[in-house]
């Protein structure tokens, strides 16, 4: 359920032509943070400015949330030119360079009455993955931080297998940490024996 506050709340049931944008804090792995807004001016909100000239021109697509355990994502077009940067260098380069990489990107909707901000309601939150990068456009699909928990069994990775010992039909494991450890890939096999 989104949250938002009981003004926020009254004026959107009671309101009918509201004015709303999308803005978007981008938070890099190293800790620096990037605000910006798809509108024709800045937006000042939280105590935050959402730079309207920062990344270009930002347009998203729909939401995909669903109720089952899978991940929910949403895609970022961006059309930039060499003018708009991150970390003191074009986004098309930081994202090459890998800079965007497992930065989390949080989307907020955001309210207007008259000229000043009402509120805005968080709507998605998830961690970067770069899709597309070249010419103008930048393309970055938000998977929710949840990714991971569809996947029936980690393909592909190593697991150790534990010390154990079966009497009596009971398996007892060890306690102890030992240095004798047996690891082996764990490939899915396609074939079936019988």
């Amino acid at each position: 359920m989104k949250e938002a506050t009981n003004a926020l709340t009254n004026f959107l049931n009671t309101e009918k032509n509201v004015v709303s944008c999308d803005i978007y804090e981008l938070k890099l792995t190293n800790g620096n943070t990037y605000r910006f807004a798809d509108f024709d001016t800045d937006v000042d909100y939280g105590g935050y400015t959402y730079s309207h000239t920062l990344v270009g021109l930002p347009k998203r697509q729909q939401i995909s949330i669903k109720s089952e355990a899978s991940v929910d994502s949403m895609t970022i077009q961006i059309y930039t030119d060499g003018s708009d940067l991150v970390e003191s260098m074009p986004i098309n380069k930081a994202a090459h360079d890998g800079l965007l990489d497992r930065a989390v990107i949080t989307l907020f909707r955001c309210f207007f009455y008259g000229t000043s901000v009402l509120g805005a309601i968080q709507l998605f939150s998830g961690i970067c993955e770069i899709n597309q990068c070249g010419g103008l456009l930048l393309q970055i699909t938000a998977k929710a931080k949840t990714q991971g928990l569809n996947m029936e069994f980690p393909l592909r990775k190593y697991y150790p297998q534990g010390i154990y010992s079966t009497v009596n039909n009971t398996v007892t494991s060890s306690s102890d940490n030992s240095e004798n450890c047996l690891i082996t890939p764990f490939i899915p096999l396609r074939e079936v024996l019988m």
